[in-house]
């Protein structure tokens, strides 16, 4: 018998699901609804995997029957931000790390469920790794790449900094560049609240990311995208699209936290980060969604 298209059904809560099993994310019918979702709030280390109970859980046939994953382009329109919302600090103590405070863990509102890196005691905080990369940063044959992890074993995203940005402008390749193109990755790739997530915290080890969002950007805007110098704010196209991001999470009940780590917490972003960095050459800008991952 030949394929045919799915015809969604309304599930209660104003939700849509596939016709035949009326699952939200289905691998047999090949569908996710899941960016249809707005308010719905509700080499690996040790710290990358899985307790004995979550381990359980996925292994289990009634769990994994969906199939596997994969990354599509989307067509969510880009929007420019302008400060309604800002981001804030990931607040955390100086013993913290990421890999302690948010172990690999199933997250089980999801359906079906996916793992994450969840935070040991509030839930619906979760975490993904960023990083950029550039070779042979500042010369005139620099190339750039991104990467974001957002769960264990082969759950990462990447690719080349491409040469125009979200809204067409044309821009040079730069790590610092390549590290804000990863957060909006990370920000893009999946309908998180949809997943039962409340708070995204974005780790990376990029000081140009953190303290840019938490304390640059607000002046940024005051002074009319000029810097406390007078001189036009680099990477503007990529802040107004940040922030963007932020403000759309924000009306979706989803908070955007930054956490500064150092950099030997990030190695996985930054190997993969270095790995894109070496692919082909990209003009325009790629918007890049996970299905069933």
């Amino acid at each position: 018998m030949s394929w045919r298209p799915d015809s969604p059904i309304d599930l209660p809560g104003g939700r849509l699901g596939c016709g035949r099993h009326g699952l939200v994310i289905c691998g047999q019918c090949c569908v996710d609804y899941s960016f249809m979702d707005e308010d719905e709030g509700n080499s690996v280390d040790e710290s990358m995997k899985l307790d004995d109970e979550d381990e359980q859980l996925l292994n289990d046939p009634q769990v994994r029957r969906r199939g596997s994953g994969q990354a599509t382009l989307g067509e969510k329109p880009l929007l420019r931000g302008f400060g309604a919302v800002m981001p804030k600090l990931f607040s955390a103590s100086s013993s913290d790390t990421p890999q302690s405070l948010f172990p690999a863990r199933v997250a089980r509102k999801a359906i079906p469920n996916v793992t994450r890196f969840i935070h040991r005691w509030e839930k619906e905080t979760f975490l993904v790794y960023t990083d950029g990369a550039c070779l042979d940063n500042g010369q005139v044959n620099a190339k750039a790449g991104w990467a974001c992890v957002f769960k264990p074993e082969d759950g990462g995203v990447t690719g080349r900094l491409e040469n125009h940005g979200p809204f067409g402008d044309a821009a040079p390749q730069t790590s610092n560049r390549a590290e804000l193109r990863a957060v909006i990755s990370a920000l893009r790739f999946r309908s998180w609240a949809g997943e039962g997530f409340s708070t995204l915290v974005i780790a990376t080890d990029s000081e140009y990311v953190v303290k840019g969002a938490t304390e640059w950007v607000s002046g940024w805007i005051r002074k009319g995208w000029k810097t406390a110098k007078g001189a036009d704010v680099k990477n503007r196209d990529l802040w107004e699209a940040f922030l963007g991001e932020v403000e759309q999470w924000d009306d979706r009940r989803l908070k955007i936290r930054l956490w500064k780590i150092p950099r030997e917490m990030n190695t996985e972003a930054d190997r993969l980060a270095k790995e894109a960095a070496q692919g082909n050459d990209i003009n325009g800008f790629q918007d890049i969604k996970g299905v069933l991952v």
